[in-house]
């Protein structure tokens, strides 16, 4: 039986033979880039390094193994981001999961983590809050890498809130603090946490309505548009955490938010204008463009 009969079938295949099937399957997709991504994926379904296919083709792999990675390749002949058919993200040194309920976590993301842990609020732990969760991965990163002694993350979306609990729930062993999840629009689940927050973080939806026709197709077509886009010119839930944040916040903490090079600017202007904010400042990502705002809450009069 050939190694797309064992595929096809649901039987027991070799490594190599996998890897032969999964890349014709891409190749329609991806052309002379399929081969390179079946070994990507296989490794991602087997969690293992990239590398380990070309290692291990001689290596025998049971039937729910074979099963496991045709169902990623399938999702992905059909379109799917890499993210969503191996179901699974790499954030910082956690392994996430997510599918379609979730934004695939990006790396610039990464870097707002390290903006955070590197301020004076971030290094003495205290309280961190994660406005707009989705797959937990702010929150997660903070939990594990942080001396936080709490950290809650809230989310609208009752499917994403599902994926970030299973997330924690696997990654306990490595987190530092336990995640509270909360489920509520912007800081309404956090009226309770006056003047208590050391870190208010939020990557929230961004992108305006007019300009969704825009986002590449593997975004447009399969990330969840809660996640994405947002009234206001994409800013709604940017301001509602402005407005709210200088309530949650202690004095001295800090509020930081992750956004885009069109918007970033605005930002900076919005959480000036507050009055509940001074050091008002725009990061750059590592690409060089503006992506980050980061405040501090000023002394109360």
């Amino acid at each position: 039986m050939s190694g797309r009969g064992r595929i096809a079938a649901g039987a027991e295949a070799t490594v190599a033979e996998v890897w032969g099937e999964v890349a014709s399957r891409l190749r329609p997709l991806l052309g002379d880039a399929a081969e390179g991504e079946a070994r990507d994926l296989i490794a991602a379904v087997m969690e293992q390094p990239r590398f380990w296919p070309s290692l291990a083709g001689g290596v025998a792999l049971n039937a729910d193994v074979v099963a496991r990675i045709a169902g990623a390749a399938e999702r992905r002949a059909r379109g799917a981001p890499f993210a969503y058919a191996v179901r699974s993200a790499a954030f910082r040194h956690l392994t996430l999961g997510v599918d379609e309920r979730v934004l695939i976590p990006r790396p610039e993301t990464e870097y707002l983590i390290d903006l955070i842990l590197a301020t004076p609020q971030g290094r003495r732990g205290g309280m961190a809050v994660d406005v707009g969760t989705g797959s937990g991965a702010i929150a997660l990163a903070l939990a594990s890498e942080g001396a936080f002694a709490r950290v809650i993350a809230t989310d609208i979306s009752g499917d994403a809130l599902a994926v970030a609990k299973e997330n924690a729930a696997r990654l306990r062993p490595a987190l530092r603090a336990a995640v509270e999840f909360l489920a509520g629009d912007a800081l309404a689940p956090l009226r309770e946490l006056t003047e208590s927050v050391d870190v208010l973080v939020s990557n929230p939806p961004y992108i305006a309505f007019a300009e969704a026709l825009e986002l590449p197709p593997s975004v447009r077509d399969w990330e969840p548009p809660q996640a994405l886009v947002c009234p206001d010119d994409g800013l709604a839930v940017t301001r509602a955490v402005i407005a709210g944040g200088g309530e949650l916040l202690r004095v001295g903490g800090l509020l930081a938010f992750e956004t885009d090079s069109r918007r970033a600017g605005r930002v900076a202007e919005l959480v000036g204008a507050d009055g509940a904010y001074e050091d008002v400042r725009v990061m750059h990502d590592l690409t060089g463009r503006e992506r980050f705002v980061l405040a501090t809450r000023r002394t109360r009069a």
